[in-house]
């Protein structure tokens, strides 16, 4: 499959589905990093529902906007009540659906075994669903760490769509998008403008961003698809990166007086006859002077 049969099909399939889970594997490079953020806000400002997560923490550069997004829970069908207790301590666990309208969940202990500690207690939720998954920048599933083992069940059945820069093909699925790309923030670049996803000027920015750093400020890894990206992100409200980045060219002003080596000092101008300086006035029929 060439590059752009694998760009239509992942093209197809962000168009038919409505609710995307974006996810990245442990410690991701900045730049998948900043190439799903940018897929996700851009997938919600298109009135999709999206979810990005990563089984660790992220690290990206501070001018990155909206990197708290990416979660390391992505379900959100399941509530999970957590906290330290021996299995040897516990007598029953039960529910109650009171008058009052709430839930109770009622741990209950042994005889003589220790109450369990509510100040450690914590809530997350399990149970992720989503008509297509897209990973980034792995060779299976099982490199997705702890967010594979919450979620097994639901990720070995769900339909899961693969990028990666590295065009060698994956096992783990048949719908791929696998480019000799410089970088992943040119690959979504190309792909969200190819689904007619245009980003808004906080993600345009952040591939923007993603582009430069690849590129090392656009002074390595350089194609004609990079400057095409680069228009189209600008064109969605994308700024360039500071000043900084970019080379500095001076230009002398516009209007700048110079003296002319034509023309002789004031001091030495030759004096002016005293009656040039008179007005002038002629009367009809006389001839003018020249004197």
């Amino acid at each position: 499959m060439n590059d752009q049969n694998q760009y239509a099909t992942a093209q197809k399939l962000l168009s038919e589905s409505q609710k995307i889970l974006v996810l990245l594997p442990p410690e991701p490079s900045e730049d998948q990093a900043i190439a799903a953020l940018a897929l996700h806000q851009s997938l919600e400002n298109s009135k999709k529902q999206s979810q990005i997560g990563c089984s660790t923490s992220v690290s990206v550069n501070q001018q990155i906007v909206g990197a708290e997004k990416i979660s390391d829970t992505v379900g959100s069908r399941n509530l999970i009540i957590s906290f330290d207790y021996h299995e040897d301590y516990l007598d029953k666990v039960d529910y109650d659906v009171r008058d009052d309208g709430k839930f109770y969940l009622v741990v209950k202990p042994k005889d003589n075994a220790p109450i369990p500690d509510v100040s450690c207690a914590k809530f997350s939720y399990s149970g992720a669903q989503a008509d297509l998954v897209v990973v980034f920048g792995i060779n299976s599933l099982e490199e997705l760490g702890k967010i594979y083992s919450e979620e097994k069940t639901f990720l070995d059945e769900a339909k899961v769509l693969s990028l990666n820069t590295n065009p060698r093909p994956s096992s783990f699925t048949e719908l791929q998008l696998h480019a000799p790309i410089a970088s992943y923030s040119e690959m979504i670049s190309v792909l969200l403008e190819k689904s007619g996803l245009a980003p808004d000027a906080v993600a345009a920015g952040n591939l923007i961003f993603g582009l430069y750093e690849a590129t090392q400020n656009l002074t390595s890894k350089l194609t004609a698809d990079t400057f095409a990206c680069l228009s189209f992100l600008m064109r969605s409200g994308g700024q360039l990166p500071g000043s900084s980045r970019l080379p500095r060219f001076t230009q002398a002003p516009f209007f700048e007086p110079s003296p002319s080596p034509l023309l002789p000092p004031q001091a030495d101008a030759l004096p002016v006859p005293s009656d040039w300086k008179k007005p002038k006035i002629f009367r009809v029929g006389e001839t003018p002077s020249l004197g």
